[in-house]
């Protein structure tokens, strides 16, 4: 249930890998419909070959560092005590943030995608943004989302290196 009452839960959602999936979801059906006219073509094709990819290992690479390192939350989930409790609390491992990694890594994507760069440098307020908001909502460590910012990062970089190779 989306909580329309807290601003950093909704600011806190653009690192939902949930979200992430559904927008690359929908930037395919839109190239997919629109790849022949004037819509579609290279852009939106270099934009997909380096966002799915970056969102799936980013994903894998964050649920397993979580499990490897097994850094408790600072927070208590209300699934496990109900006083004293953080309704956004999750119950998984802190270290790294997965929103952070998510918002990086697509931003990352994205940017990289672009022609030029430069103008769209503002679109990274807003992984920094969504990584305030885990702090801010208690969930996580400043220590988690920088590890999840550097995750996010460094697979979309490495992403796109391979993929300028196999170009």
């Amino acid at each position: 249930m989306i909580d329309f009452s807290n601003p950093w839960y909704l600011i806190t959602l653009l690192g939902a890998p949930e979200v992430w999936s559904a927008f690359a979801a929908m930037l395919f059906g839109a190239y997919l419909a629109f790849r022949t006219g004037s819509m579609g073509g290279a852009g939106v094709r270099r934009l997909l070959f380096l966002l799915i990819p970056t969102l799936v290992l980013t994903f894998l690479l964050a649920t397993t560092l979580k499990g490897f390192f097994g850094v408790p939350r600072q927070c208590v989930p209300c699934m496990t005590e109900l006083v004293g409790c953080n309704p956004y609390c999750p119950i998984d491992s802190s270290l790294p943030s997965g929103h952070a990694a998510t918002a990086f890594a697509g931003f990352t994507a994205f940017w990289l995608s672009m022609e030029k760069r430069r103008k769209w440098l503002l679109v990274y307020c807003l992984p920094f943004l969504v990584a305030a908001s885990r702090i801010m909502l208690g969930v996580h460590t400043w220590l988690d989302v920088f590890a999840g910012a550097v995750l996010g990062i460094a697979v979309a970089l490495a992403v796109w290196e391979i993929d300028k190779r196999i170009d």
